[in-house]
């Protein structure tokens, strides 16, 4: 089959790579779609370093079951569509894939988990969802970092009618402002970001306030004086790395509005070490918080709900979906691809979208999809 192979910073190409094999607690799927995430873009430039390489990319994911482990017999069917969410950052840029899923019910299989290097617990299954056939391939992709999002909400989240401050504009922010407007009823959003044509996509989804903070961190500031810190109630901080000597920190900012007590909820995820301000959250007795990715704390079954959950906010329109899709792309146009990879979040460009427009290539057929059983290995891993 074909994959997407990253062989390390700044280096992707498409190569022929082994067929996965399926498993007994394991399903094969037929990719439709994937979407580019910032976490592959962040292994693209160098800010997050896997295990080992090269890796195959992609998570945001929806494909088709060709083939059906034994022991999930009677939960997915051939031909069934899934999305997930967790198991692995990696191989979804592929003609095939294949994972562990869990889906939400009485049948569901048992979880079972494992100890990272990376300080938590993972679970070997993913949290999967049975996407309806009407819904189209590119919209469906969004389930995975939709659930994200409402992961770290719903644990922590917003009370009705308080003021919020979202920190970034990207895919991941401009979901969790609709979350917060629409589905937990918050009074209102302000916005900080560094592009103007992401401030205007928030603002048009519903956001009270935009600040440029790469001119327009003065008024904030200001913002900060006139309400004698206390601004806001809540905190979402979807920025995935802030680098230093950048002017005012957007965080600092963020903390100044809070109101004392208040809720700062971090979201954003970066391998690159980050400034913090101990100072305000003495001061102001500010309340940190986070969903873990810890399965302990936080079973990857409970994460299936919510995926269907993110599954029924889009299918719904509460979520609009196709407002973080800016481009799609056919998976093998590689210049695209690259591109795509190279320009990311350019000039408030939210999601690439890899749509298969037709079955791959690779296979003899669709019925023998994960059966090739001596194939040396899979084009991705189980692991994060």
């Amino acid at each position: 089959m074909h994959a997407y192979v990253l062989s390390g910073p700044g280096q992707i190409g498409l190569e022929t790579v082994p067929d996965p094999q399926c498993g007994p607690d394991e399903v094969t799927l037929r990719t439709e779609a994937v979407s580019i995430c910032s976490t592959d873009v962040s292994y693209f430039r160098g800010h997050l370093h896997p295990d080992v390489w090269p890796i195959v990319p992609g998570h945001e994911y929806v494909g088709r079951a060709v083939q059906v482990g034994a022991n999930l017999r009677g939960i997915v069917g051939e031909g069934d569509r899934l999305c997930y969410w967790g198991q692995t950052d990696f191989g979804g840029m592929a003609d095939y894939r294949t994972i562990r899923p869990l889906i939400a019910g009485p049948h569901a299989l048992r979880e079972t988990t494992w100890h990272t290097h990376r300080n938590f617990h993972d679970s070997h299954q993913a949290a999967a969802v049975i996407v309806p056939p009407d819904v189209p391939a590119h919209l469906a992709t969004i389930v995975e970092p939709l659930t994200s999002v409402l992961r770290s909400l719903l644990a922590n989240p917003p009370k009705p009618g308080d003021d919020c401050v979202l920190l970034g504009c990207g895919p991941s922010g401009l979901l969790a402002l609709q979350v917060m407007l629409r589905y937990f009823s918050v009074r209102s959003v302000t916005v900080f970001d560094l592009d103007d044509a992401r401030l205007a996509r928030a603002t048009a989804a519903g956001a009270a306030a935009a600040f440029d903070l790469s001119r327009q961190t003065d008024e904030v500031k200001n913002l900060i004086l006139e309400h004698q810190d206390h601004y806001a109630d809540f905190v979402f901080d979807a920025l995935p790395h802030v680098r230093g000597g950048e002017g005012s920190d957007a965080r600092d900012l963020a903390m100044g509005l809070l109101r004392p007590g208040g809720d700062y909820v971090i979201y954003g995820a970066t391998g690159l070490p980050q400034t913090i301000s101990s100072w305000l959250i003495l001061a102001k007795g500010l309340h940190l918080r986070a969903a873990p990715f810890d399965v302990r704390a936080f079973p990857m079954a409970r994460s299936a709900h919510i995926a269907r959950l993110a599954l029924h906010l889009i299918t719904h329109g509460t979520v609009d979906a196709g407002s973080v899709v800016t481009s799609r792309l056919a998976f093998d146009d590689e210049p695209a691809v690259r591109k795509a990879f190279e320009n990311y979040g350019a000039e408030g460009g939210m999601k690439p979208s890899l749509t298969v427009g037709r079955p791959p290539r690779g296979r003899a057929g669709e019925k023998e999809a994960g059966r090739e059983n001596g194939r040396a290995r899979r084009a991705s891993g189980r692991k994060r």
